[in-house]
């Protein structure tokens, strides 16, 4: 029997290796890639039937690459594996190409569930995705961005484009060290705590620029 081509785009190395040697004794993983800027490129060499991608990604987010994956392969099918487990963000990609939406913290069973499921032609949301955004509505998220800077906000938007903070630094030509400083500021004045939660914060941003995003209400999981 045919194994699954899966083509694992994670730019943690560990997380990455781990999915590896968890998926490679059921699937044919044909690559790990690492960068953003890389995936369309695996995507035309490896042709893969399955798609897992991270969101939060170096060069490119998995947001923006979604529908030019779609457009370069019609056929491949989409499962984003992300730390970001919140409705909005599901709900986005699902509507722009995604096939299905699992948080990292799922067991490996559900992550097989979601496999099966989008290799059938059917879309999977994880249970585990909660209710309503995370910590807060994303309407006040908004207006917590009113409260930045412009310097802090360019910041913030740079990061929801997966710059790396070299690449903010060499952009806003601030030093990194400034740049990290922003940082701090930034997820003080918005009451973050976590760099997971920074980073969510920035790709909830990066989509408001390009569509108004509502706050979203996720379906009872069956």
């Amino acid at each position: 029997m045919t194994r699954l081509k899966l083509l694992l785009v994670e730019d943690h190395e560990l997380v990455g290796q781990g999915l590896k040697a968890m998926l490679g004794e059921r699937y044919n993983v044909v690559a790990l890639v690492r960068d953003g800027r890389e995936v369309l490129d695996a995507v035309r060499l490896h042709n893969p039937a399955i798609i897992l991608l991270d969101l939060s990604l170096p060069g490119r987010t998995g947001v923006d690459l979604i529908p030019e994956i779609r457009a370069l392969n019609s056929e491949v099918r989409i499962l984003v594996v992300t730390m970001h487990a919140d409705p909005v963000l599901a709900d986005h990609v699902i509507r722009h190409g995604a096939h299905g939406f699992v948080p990292k913290n799922a067991p490996l069973r559900e992550l097989e569930e979601a496999i099966a499921t989008v290799a059938d032609g059917r879309t999977f949301v994880s249970r585990r995705v909660p209710a309503h955004s995370n910590k807060q509505s994303w309407s006040g998220q908004r207006l917590g961005f009113a409260q930045l800077t412009q310097r802090q906000q360019t910041i913030v938007r740079l990061f929801g484009r997966g710059k790396s903070s070299e690449q903010v630094a060499e952009e806003t030509k601030l030093s990194l060290h400034t740049v990290w400083f922003h940082r701090r500021n930034i997820k003080r004045v918005l009451g973050i705590d976590s760099e997971a939660d920074f980073a969510q914060y920035c790709l909830l941003v990066h989509l408001s620029d390009e569509e108004h995003l509502p706050d979203v209400k996720a379906e009872p999981r069956k």
